[in-house]
């Protein structure tokens, strides 16, 4: 069991290391004495409830700074906010993850890995045209316009449900490539040779292969049908190591001289295929690097259904913490929302964590299958109450925060059937219901 309570307390007594000014984009900026200074802009940023500018900036002054009837206008904010970088609420969640992990070095592992899964998804953007032109796309038409979109990639711990890296790119980026560059950011910060990345049927790349091998790292990928079908063909069982040559054509188009050096002298790669049954009767296959003495077949079909978590991952970020409520329409201004509401998702879901632990409610029935988690979406609503204390106050209102907002989540709780969410099927949204249920915001 694992209480991160002392952590958060210690992540937020340091809190002022992100009043840097290496993350201002020109050294001549946030040096006269405004209605709003540098370390402001910052806290403003984070604790934004999806409210127009306007209101966020009377907000801001008259609850948080305490300033009755004085305000700044919504175009001197964004103006000001072009100056800071958005690395800087980046560097921010990989300090808190690098930290959390570098305490708790056994958390939430598996046999020694820490297990990811990678995945993407598409985010609506304002539909302006300066967003138009700051995340361009290739479309050619004369008819109307597509709405505005762009690609978000994550990497997302399957155990602790922790974005490990994120990146919030144009539509036009590819999943590979964005993969890749996960990869990279992740070698600087981890252990590569104990990680392990499950990725589904768009992921299939010999490229991301020969790449994470180079890491020494581990991957297991669902394969379409056609995928290496010949040499599938052949296997004579369900497990098996099959060689897969590298052609010219494929080497030559890799960017990277030195793998492509190594791997023409080499010529092929090994990678492990497995089929595995799903309850359905379904046969899925997979590839992997993986031996069979660090993961069986079941295991390795155990893991691959965990894949899922990323899934609702991406659901907690636009339903929960409501990413998409970008505040501005220039690509600096969304990527510095994007990036603090990644933050925020993964200090919820450690307090969530801790609070896990900290659940002592029986169920009524004890031959239910029923269990209690803590309430995701009450948990998102109480940091954005609390968050500007928990930031700008003194080491003992920091202190009573993270006390109560863990308190608070270990009793705010949902319950989760078992039984039914085996055979849960996924319902289609009401789009034209406004009021889907008793579902309502909670900031």
């Amino acid at each position: 069991m694992y209480f991160f309570e002392d952590f958060l307390k210690l992540f937020f007594y340091f809190f002022d290391q992100f009043y840097n000014r290496k993350y201002i984009s020109e050294a001549n900026k946030f040096i006269r004495k405004r209605k709003m200074s540098f370390e402001d802009y910052i806290v403003y940023i984070l604790v934004q409830q999806g409210c127009t500018n306007y209101i966020e900036a009377i907000r801001f002054f008259t609850k948080f700074k305490s300033n009755v009837f004085q305000t700044i206008s919504s175009q001197a904010i964004g103006k000001q906010r072009q100056f800071i970088l958005p690395k800087l609420f980046d560097h921010m969640n990989e300090v808190f993850i690098d930290s959390l992990y570098d305490k708790f070095t056994n958390y939430s592992k598996n046999k020694g890995f820490i297990i990811c899964a990678c995945d993407g998804s598409i985010m609506d953007l304002p539909n302006v045209i300066l967003t138009r032109k700051e995340f361009p796309n290739n479309e050619k038409t004369q008819l109307k316009p597509k709405p505005i979109r762009a690609r978000v990639s994550c990497f997302l711990n399957i155990y602790s449900e922790h974005i490990l890296t994120s990146k919030i790119v144009e539509r036009e980026i590819d999943e590979i490539s964005l993969a890749i560059e996960h990869l990279e950011n992740l070698k600087n910060r981890f252990n590569l040779e104990k990680f392990i990345t499950i990725y589904d049927r768009g992921y299939v790349s010999k490229k991301l292969m020969i790449k994470t091998m180079d890491l020494n790292s581990k991957f297991i990928i669902r394969l379409k049908k056609s995928d290496f079908k010949s040499q599938r063909e052949k296997m004579k069982s369900n497990d098996e190591i099959i060689e897969i040559k590298l052609t010219k054509t494929f080497l030559n188009r890799l960017n990277d001289n030195r793998l492509k050096e190594k791997y023409e002298k080499i010529g092929w790669i090994k990678i492990r295929i497995v089929n595995v049954e799903l309850k359905n009767g379904t046969i899925e296959t997979l590839a992997t690097n993986l031996t069979n003495e660090e993961f069986n077949s079941d295991e390795l079909k155990l893991l691959y259904g965990k894949r899922w978590t990323i899934e609702t991952g991406f659901d907690k970020l636009k339903n929960s913490v409501q990413i998409e409520e970008f505040s501005g329409t220039r690509r600096v201004i969304i990527e510095q929302d994007f990036y603090a509401h990644i933050f925020i998702y993964n200090l919820a879901i450690t307090i969530r964590n801790d609070a896990k632990n900290r659940i002592h409610r029986k169920k009524r029935n004890k031959d239910s299958n029923i269990h209690y988690l803590p309430n995701f979406a009450k948990i998102i609503g109480n940091i954005y109450h609390f968050f500007f204390d928990l930031i700008t106050g003194s080491p003992s209102e920091k202190s009573a925060i993270i006390t109560f907002l863990i308190k608070q989540a270990s009793k705010q709780l949902t319950q989760e059937n078992l039984d039914k969410k085996i055979d849960k099927e996924r319902k289609i949204p009401d789009l034209g219901n406004k009021h889907p249920g008793n579902k309502k915001k909670t900031h």
